[in-house]
């Protein structure tokens, strides 16, 4: 207040009177708790107890740091966070076998979703698997209707956080749910990566994974047919792929160093041109195993799987191929690093070039005999990447052959039923040493 003297002189001088200031009014963010509001701290971040709204956030808030999987907090349904700029939010849950993970990020008090912030699940190992981004809908990651947000493995799996394009987020409410993919959520059709066999039942749903007639913890080879109800339909795939092979090696001595040519030597104990040998023959200590992958998945064959050798190096490949009648036919081979092939004892074609598998790299015009047919495959490793992938087409090298038998066998087809010849637990048809 201005004194009484100096107000009479400053009026008899005609000066003009400043009038005294009004003091702020009570507002949401000033970092006073007033009438009405639950809590202030002054700024208009969530994350930190209280919302940008001024009231007590409903769940406990983010502990930073936090920006990455290796840094996530394990944390319950709820939580509430901000992400300013740059920033990105990780929380770890614990998800049981065949469980499932439900996240829906929405804004604080009085925001709209559209919001611009992107939510990502990431597996066990850091990768991701699923996301939710932003739209005219909340970002959400929906195992209802996402197969990689279901029929999970058990472990702590993260979800994480943060602006699409860097956008600043003043406050978010995360919510995170776990169910049992087989019991609590509607079916739902699992990604063929889910379903080992194709049957529309996710694997970690079923108790028969690979639908031989025997369950899972009793068959020694749970994932592929060789119970007594259903041996695997083992043929060339929709695209010609040959994916049943027996497999022999690793092979470093008597290997010739300095080319990609394999070796003129023979490894499986007869002369190459007359190998006809069946899973489970050895030569030496070293057995021929089986090797297999269903069709519509990868028909690469990569020896690196088993053989952790130096190179040089060299490995085999063979199956048996049944067709009705005599038929011309084309063999496509991509093979890391060089081949040499054989049919029915018959040079097919050699290659002693350096470099990776492609996919119908090398064709070979050939006779497939009537009844059951040999092809050997040889290939040579220089270092690095090691394997081969074949298929067969029709005379006019561009109709996939399909109706192919193949065996690992012999020249019969190929059923195991739970067969076990060492006496290890593991299938043959599954057993890299049987």
């Amino acid at each position: 207040m201005i004194a009484r003297p100096v107000l009479l002189a400053a009026l008899l001088l005609g000066c003009p009177v400043e009038p005294e200031p009004e003091p702020p009014a009570a507002a949401c963010g000033d970092g006073v708790t007033d009438d009405g509001e639950a809590c202030d701290d002054g700024n208009a971040w969530g994350g930190d107890g209280c919302t940008e709204a001024c009231t007590v956030e409903a769940g406990p808030a983010e502990v930073e740091p936090n920006d990455v999987p290796a840094e996530a907090e394990l944390v319950g349904a709820v939580v509430d966070g901000s992400l300013p700029p740059g920033d990105r939010d990780c929380f770890g849950i614990e998800v049981a076998e065949a469980g499932s993970v439900s996240a829906t990020l929405t804004p604080g008090p009085g925001g709209e979703c559209g919001f611009e912030a992107v939510l990502e699940l990431l597996d066990p190992d850091g990768v991701r698997v699923a996301s939710g981004l932003p739209g005219a809908a909340c970002p959400a990651i929906d195992p209802t209707t996402n197969t990689w947000a279901r029929y999970l493995t058990a472990g702590t799996w993260t979800v994480c956080v943060e602006g699409a394009l860097g956008a600043v987020v003043p406050s978010y409410v995360l919510a995170i749910e776990t169910a049992d993919s087989c019991d609590d959520l509607p079916p739902l059709v699992p990604d063929p990566g889910q379903d080992f066999e194709g049957d529309g039942v996710a694997d970690v749903c079923d108790p028969d994974d690979d639908d031989d007639g025997v369950d899972d913890d009793l068959d020694n080879c749970p994932e592929a047919p060789n119970g007594p109800e259903q041996p695997f339909p083992w043929g060339t795939a929709d695209d010609g792929f040959i994916n049943l092979w027996g497999v022999l090696g690793p092979f470093v001595t008597g290997v010739t160093p300095g080319s990609c040519e394999p070796s003129p030597d023979s490894f499986t104990g007869a002369d190459d041109a007359e190998a006809a040998p069946a899973v489970g023959d050895r030569v030496d200590d070293l057995p021929w195993f089986a090797a297999f992958s269903r069709p519509g998945r990868s028909a690469v064959v990569r020896f690196t799987d088993w053989f952790a050798v130096d190179a040089p190096r060299e490995a085999y490949a063979m199956t048996w191929l049944r067709v009705d009648e005599a038929r011309d036919a084309e063999l496509a081979l991509g093979s890391d690093d060089g081949h040499a092939v054989w049919l029915n004892g018959e040079s097919v074609g050699v290659d002693a070039g350096c470099h990776g598998v492609g996919t119908d790299a090398f064709r070979y015009p050939v006779q497939l005999e009537a009844g059951w047919n040999r092809l050997l495959i040889k290939v040579y490793d220089g270092g690095g990447g090691w394997g081969l992938i074949a298929r067969l087409y029709e005379a006019d090298g561009e109709t996939p052959m399909t109706d192919v038998d193949a065996s690992i066998g012999g020249p019969e087809p190929w059923a195991d039923d739970q067969t076990d010849g060492d006496g290890d637990g593991i299938g043959d048809l599954c057993d890299v040493h049987p």
